[in-house]
């Protein structure tokens, strides 16, 4: 939850310079309009972009939450409710200070603020010459003429810039294609440079580790259990109520045949071996145990007084539950678990081929292999022998990075699915829509094929990590769509693209600056799930402004619908709709709140 802290500077100072942004240029564009009217037009708006980025972002994180491990689940529903308790501060602090701040400002003599309050040209001394500093003050600022020439500069190269990014999404799409599982399932939280990390490689490389690693792991077939799991998962102190296979009932001939037979046939697959050369199973130990007492002269008072004579398995189903009671305290034998003179658990060992820490991929072949087994015997035993199954702490490991993997997986396609229905819900352009997504297919591919050439596998660390960056790398272009798809009716494609990088370019930059700056804060922790979670972060933020700025820009310069709205009101008049005409109505609304003494032309000069 740690890393939430990070992730919240980032995000919540984006929100805060759409808002800013948002109050800037509503006030840019009406000089002379009072407070009422400015937050009239820009706070719904900047509400609108900032709860677009903040749906994206909280699905991504709550979208993890469908893992069932229980500290990612934490972890995304924590940082999902970070990020919309982020939009609401934002709404009820942010939105009434830019109120504030713009009625003192309307309120001072030269509608300028004071050196306390303004942090751009602080204190700095005034000109004797208020036209000069009129001027001065209308003059675009420094990023609006950077953004201005670099739409001047695209413009001429749309074509070279569209043709480089269908180069660049094929070349990342390719080598992102070679991002491979890892070769261990063992999750390491500290880089090799730390002492005990050396420690550990090194003993890696010892006789003894090896031939460890070599013997496999061992597991265990269980009759007589359900395998249910009835304690609460978030909570690791409460565990799971003995769930007991009311069916199990091993008395039968059939079913001690079926388990006497069982061991042999297992331990003929390749994928079982006894756990030592002396091994045998309980119910194999207890049929000879019935051979040696039945030839004996002098059998044992456990078997004179419990077994009636038996020669072997199977005997006698109304003495089986006594006789193996009775060997089970004369052998010590703890794998035969017996309640109330009733055998209720059969457990048997054996040793298996794999460990925790093998490659996925091999602890899941090993796992179908033995599994399709198992059901295969199942099918054939009686009725009363046929809910067995087999575990491992090994597969344990195994069954916890699948479903980490699965909900990488899930929760990358919820977020993708929720960033597409946002960008269409709020464009309403289908062209658009399909422009967005591209880029973030862009951003997620490049990404993935900077990770591969930095060598890194997919690890359930970094499945994680993707499925929660998919949101946050819509954010970028959903504001740029956004803004492209504000201007009403027929607006050539060059227009719409130079007012979206006019008036969300410096939001943009502002905020990956932030992001950039949390990502590099987080370079320098010690856990190595914070510094992937960094540099996945950097690399998100990095190709997506990349992304907007270019691959987005040459799309809609080169191919952008000069009328994005124009299937969406055709659908809604042909609904009885009539088309959309927000802006005549939001102007006419807005016009109310106009002062009704500020006649004049001029325009007011405004310092932010």
């Amino acid at each position: 939850n740690f890393i939430g802290v990070f992730v919240i500077f980032a995000l919540g100072a984006d929100d805060v310079f759409v808002a800013v942004d948002k109050w800037k240029n509503t006030r840019l564009e009406h000089p002379n309009a009072t407070t009422e009217y400015v937050a009239a037009k820009a706070l719904p708006d900047a509400a609108g972009a900032m709860f677009l980025t903040t749906v994206t972002t909280a699905v991504a994180f709550f979208a993890t939450a469908i893992c069932p491990v229980a500290p990612v689940k934490m972890f995304a529903i924590f940082c999902g409710l970070l990020v919309l308790f982020d939009y609401i501060m934002d709404v009820l602090l942010v939105f009434p200070a830019l109120c504030l701040y713009d009625r003192y400002i309307q309120a001072s003599p030269d509608g300028r603020p004071n050196c306390c309050i303004s942090i751009v040209g602080c204190c700095a001394k005034k000109s004797d010459d208020d036209d000069n500093d009129a001027e001065a003050d209308e003059r675009p600022s420094f990023i609006r003429r950077t953004l201005l020439s670099y739409f001047d500069l695209a413009s001429k190269l749309r074509w070279v810039l569209l043709l480089a990014s269908v180069a660049a999404f094929g070349i990342t799409t390719y080598f992102a294609s070679t991002l491979e599982l890892p070769t261990s399932s063992d999750v390491r939280l500290l880089d090799e440079s730390y002492e005990f990390e050396a420690n550990y490689v090194w003993r890696q490389k010892t006789l003894y580790d090896q031939l460890d690693r070599s013997g496999g792991s061992t597991a265990y077939v269980i009759w007589g259990v359900n395998p249910a799991d009835t304690g609460d998962h978030n909570n690791p102190d409460e565990w799971s109520t003995l769930e007991l296979d009311s069916s199990f009932d091993p008395s039968t001939t059939e079913a001690q045949e079926h388990l006497l037979g069982f061991c042999d046939a297992m331990f003929a697959k390749d994928f079982a071996d006894k756990p030592n050369k002396e091994y045998k199973c309980s119910i194999n130990q207890f049929h000879e145990w019935l051979v040696d007492q039945s030839g004996s002269d002098t059998p044992v008072a456990s078997y004179t007084e419990n077994c009636d004579g038996a020669t072997g398995v199977p005997m006698a189903s109304d003495k089986f539950d006594a006789c193996i009671e009775a060997w089970t305290l004369y052998s010590a034998d703890n794998n035969v678990l017996i309640r109330n003179s009733k055998v209720e658990i059969i457990i048997f060992a054996f040793g298996s081929g794999v460990r925790y820490d093998d490659p996925y991929d091999v602890l899941d072949d090993e796992w179908n292999e033995i599994e399709d087994w198992m059901k295969m015997m199942n099918n054939e035993a009686p009725r009363e022998a046929r809910r067995a199954f087999f575990s491992s702490e090994d597969f344990w490991w195994y069954d916890t990075n699948g479903k980490m993997l699965a909900t990488a997986y899930g929760s990358a396609g919820i977020a993708l699915g929720a960033a597409a229905a946002m960008l269409l819900l709020t464009s309403r352009s289908l062209v658009l829509t399909l422009f967005s997504t591209s880029t973030v297919a862009y951003v997620l591919v490049s990404v993935t094929a900077t990770l591969v050439s930095l060598g890194w596998t997919l690890g359930f660390l970094e499945s994680i990590c993707f499925a929660i960056l998919i949101g946050i790398s819509c954010d970028f272009v959903l504001h740029f769509s956004h803004a492209y798809a504000s201007k009403e009716g027929e607006v050539s494609r060059e227009e719409r693209t130079k007012f979206a990088l006019i008036y969300m370019g410096p939001s943009i930059l502002a905020g990956a600056f932030t992001t950039l700056a949390s990502a590099c804060i987080m370079l320098g922790t010690v856990i190595s799930f914070f510094q992937k979670f960094a540099v996945i972060l950097f690399m998100t933020v990095v190709q997506a402004t990349i992304g907007c700025f270019i691959v987005f820009v040459a799309l809609v310069l080169c191919i952008g619908p000069s009328d994005p709205l124009k299937l969406y009101n055709t659908i809604v008049g042909s609904c009885g709709g009539g088309g959309n005409n927000n802006s005549e109505r939001s102007d006419a609304s807005f016009d109310k709140t106009k002062n009704p003494e500020d006649t004049s032309d001029e325009p007011r000069v405004q310092t932010y």
